[in-house]
């Protein structure tokens, strides 16, 4: 298993939020000489911070060893299910189509080692935080008590994202090992176990809980996590444990906190056209700061600033390739406006656009849901001077393709608006600068609804749905309306590339059944092996004193 240096944490981008960013880094510092006060643990935790971003960004492959801005790091926990399918025959994301052969070797096996390697990273970072914090506070005077806090909420944020990273490998791997301390030399192991699942979710437990007790209610910078964080993830795993009351009552404590659901318009663009669910998701409005008071998490990333230059390929992956000839798309100019350049790597289901109800002509909805209306979808573009005479009249509308189930190659689909961001002198960038909201209060309501729904109880989860829907200006639903498939359409009208959907599926036992139902590529090609990834044969062949078994099938 690959360790990493603190150096390495210390040169990865940390934040364009200032406070992130106000450091005197050194060129090279050892953790002996960083970890000996409050501002070295702090830039620990930046580094930290700065790995979890890497969810949201490229992996190395055999043609991009930097991994800028190719192969999106989380393709693998959204795409291959009923409502994302990959769009390219030739990408790496086709074993997410395919399956079968195409998990076993390849770029396939690319995505499996390079993110199981930045995750055990990240949880070593976190280690390290906190096996030193803990020594240094066992330092603290008992009389103290604003310095232990602090470093309380220091070592939360790290158990936090420690629980975070465990929570993806269970989902991803299943049975995993489970460091919990500082990889040393000293301690350099090649006799690794894999941990139950219910082992490791323990853990995730206790972190999550720490979590709960220590991170601040409300946010003391735009990039930390805050309690509700804690509280979410602690529900999601209080709902796989079947305990559905005390999961109600932790996601009610996120929901009754400072955080309020976004219901008016808002921010960089509140005098034009939108709406108060795609203000969210604007560059200027996605931080606490900035007036987002959904936000409970906010990926923070900057061009050209001092610390770093974060960055995500979102919008890339998501976005139609309009300036293509090929795929059906019109051959468009790369524009500011347009939101950049795309490449239609991951693309949403026709059930997943079908999900806010039926269009007309010009792909309207006739029942309106503001989370599928034009300010969330690209529907269609406006034919500009410069544009091939093909396209159309300049000034008339050119709109997407809506009807064909799941096309392989079409380059010209619609997509989703939250990850528009083009650099202003640069518009063909292949990289997105932008803060991006992670995680929001509404995905707490969804699980509140979901353990409400599952506890008996239809009348509350309609309740908490219709808060959702009512923001979206779309029909509410009634107690009778509420099933299980019910609440993850409506994550999905809700939560759409946001969510972790193969875990949202794998928890529910329903990864199989609806993506066999709704994913036209993928219909027929899955077994029971594909519920986990396979275990890194790097990690296997590494591990010489124990031989670990990979999981079935592989």
């Amino acid at each position: 298993m690959r360790t990493v240096s603190l150096l390495f944490l210390l040169a990865v981008p940390f934040s364009c939020s200032e406070d992130f960013l106000d450091q005197e880094l050194p060129n090279e510092v050892s953790a002996d000489d960083l970890y000996v006060d409050e501002n070295g643990f702090e830039i620990g935790l930046n580094g930290l911070y700065a790995l979890a971003r890497t969810e949201r960004s490229g992996i190395t492959s055999n043609n991009n060893p930097t991994g800028s801005s190719n192969n999106l790091m989380s393709s693998m926990m959204m795409a291959g299910t009923d409502i994302i399918y990959a769009n390219r025959p030739w990408n790496a994301e086709r074993f997410l189509n395919d399956w079968g052969a195409l998990v076993l070797g390849g770029d396939a096996a690319i995505y499996f080692r390079e993110v199981w390697e930045w995750l055990y990273e990240t949880i070593n970072a976190a280690n390290t935080i906190i096996t030193r914090g803990e020594e240094f506070v066992a330092g603290i005077p008992s009389d103290d008590a604003d310095q232990l806090a602090r470093f309380n909420r220091i070592m939360a944020e790290a158990r936090t994202i420690r629980a975070w990273a465990y929570r993806h490998l269970t989902f991803l791997y299943g049975d995993v090992p489970m460091p919990l301390e500082e990889s040393t030399g000293g301690n350099f192991r090649v006799d690794w176990e894999r941990e139950p699942v219910a082992t490791v979710r323990a853990q995730i437990k206790e972190d999550f809980e720490f979590g709960v007790a220590h991170l601040p209610v409300d946010h003391i910078n735009d990039g930390k996590i805050v309690r509700a964080v804690a509280q979410h993830y602690l529900a999601e795993l209080l709902i796989i444990e079947g305990n559905f009351e005390e999961a109600i009552n932790t996601a009610l404590a996120a929901i009754n906190g400072p955080k309020q659901l976004v219901t008016a318009r808002y921010g960089v663009n509140s005098s034009g056209p939108g709406t108060p669910f795609s203000d969210m998701f604007l560059d200027g409005n996605s931080n606490p700061s900035e007036g987002n008071t959904e936000a409970l998490w906010v990926f923070q990333n900057g061009f050209e600033v001092e610390g770093g230059q974060g960055h995500n390929i979102m919008r890339r992956w998501f976005m139609s390739e309009y300036s293509s000839t090929n795929g059906g798309a019109p051959g468009l100019q790369v524009t500011v406006e347009r939101g950049g350049r795309g490449q239609t790597r991951l693309s949403a289901t026709k059930f997943m656009l079908d999900l806010y109800g039926s269009r007309d002509a010009s792909n309207n909805l006739i029942v309106n849901d503001d989370r599928g209306g034009e300010f969330a979808w690209r529907i269609s573009f406006t034919i500009q001077e410069g544009d091939p005479s093909s396209a159309g009249a300049v000034g008339s509308p050119i709109f997407l393709n809506f009807s064909p189930i799941d096309p392989i190659g079409d380059r010209f689909r619609p997509y989703t608006r939250k990850w528009d961001w083009s650099h202003l002198v640069n518009p063909i960038e292949s990289r997105s600068f932008n803060d991006q909201v992670y995680l929001r209060l509404a995905d707490t309501y969804l699980l509140l609804a979901e353990a409400y729904f599952k506890n008996g109880d239809a009348g509350n989860a309609a309740s908490y749905i219709n808060d959702l829907r009512n923001r979206a200006n779309a029909p509410t639903v009634s107690p009778g309306d509420i099933t299980l498939d019910f609440i993850l359409d409506e994550r999905a009208r809700e939560l759409f590339s946001e969510e972790h959907r193969r875990y949202t599926l794998l928890r529910n036992d329903k990864w199989m059944e609806r993506t066999n139902l709704f994913n036209f590529n993928v219909t027929g090609a899955l077994t029971d092996r594909d519920k986990l990834y396979p275990i890194p044969q790097s990690f296997i062949d590494a591990n010489i004193d124990n031989r670990i078994q990979n999981n079935p099938g592989y």
